[in-house]
């Protein structure tokens, strides 16, 4: 499924946002809905996706009760600013956007549990790609392997207990993803992460999806990573540091999502992301030699 993105001849464009709908929903809104779209295309285009099935929910500025989720029944190339559906942490759906599709049960009851309880983290993507199942099933804890494990934090975990579709299933899930953690692996299931926005939720899942990967390509998923192999808790936290100079002033994970948003814009999906000036110069100049 992975760049099947590419092949489309239809093109779907994410930033169909007309007039009305700007007066309707309001600048802040319409640009959240924008960057998600955006993280669910990118998903696909990476390879993360698995059907119609996973969620990436934001909340609104100003509207922290309120979510955005993707209508359930479409595949992730189909979504768009648009169609995102607006729920509340109830349940309740407040606007259902240009589709007919309706929100999954499943995707409010994981979202809003940990919406709820984790103030701090303003988007969540929950996604179940192949070495993300195989380290959720086979891996009892992921030790310190690649640099990429200095992203993550604190990787918490949730014992599966069934497909989770009722209310009493929210209070395990959410004890269980306390603050300030952004990785959750939920055993036998799948990958869940989070952020302050929808930015550093997708970046901190493209290092704990690259963790797995590289579990499942190393065989640590049926044999015990050598202590030999293992980065110390020392240089850990050292490495920490410069990841914060290597951001250049911006938010996490920004600079690594305009980079992907661009390459969505060359083949004509029209993400109406809010790039930086140096996003949009190399925007323009790009698009202008194509032409």
């Amino acid at each position: 499924m992975a760049k099947f993105l590419s092949k489309l001849r239809n093109v779907i464009k994410i930033n169909d946002i007309t007039p009305a709908l700007l007066d309707k929903w309001g600048p802040e809104e319409c640009s959240t809905r924008r960057v998600l779209a955006t993280a669910y295309r990118l998903t696909h285009y990476l390879g993360w996706d698995d059907l119609i099935y996973g969620h990436i929910t934001s909340r609104i500025p100003g509207k922290e009760d309120n979510l955005l989720i993707n209508p359930y029944g479409l595949h992730f190339t189909e979504v768009t600013a648009s169609n995102l559906i607006k729920i509340n942490t109830s349940g309740e759906v407040v606007d259902q956007g240009t589709s007919k599709f309706p929100f999954q049960p499943t995707g409010y009851v994981i979202h809003s549990a940990i919406h709820m309880n984790r103030p701090d983290l303003g988007c969540l993507m929950h996604i179940h790609s192949e070495p993300g199942i195989a380290v959720s099933a086979a891996v009892e804890k992921i030790q310190p392997l690649i640099q990429a494990n200095v992203e993550l934090g604190n990787v918490c975990y949730h014992d599966f207990r069934g497909v989770i579709f009722n209310p009493e299933d929210k209070d395990p899930l959410s004890k269980d993803f306390p603050s300030p953690s952004k990785t959750l692996i939920m055993r036998n299931h799948g990958l869940l992460t989070g952020g302050g926005t929808i930015e550093e939720a997708f970046n901190v899942m493209h290092f704990l999806h690259q963790v797995c990967q590289s579990y499942v390509n190393c065989g640590y998923t049926n044999s015990p990573v050598p202590a030999s192999n293992l980065i110390s808790q020392e240089i850990l936290e050292s490495s920490l540091e410069g990841n914060v100079e290597c951001r250049n002033n911006t938010e996490v994970g920004v600079q690594e999502f305009e980079a992907l948003a661009r390459l969505l814009d060359y083949q004509g999906l029209e993400t109406g992301y809010p790039y930086s000036e140096p996003s949009r110069h190399i925007l323009e100049l790009n698009m202008r030699d194509e032409k």
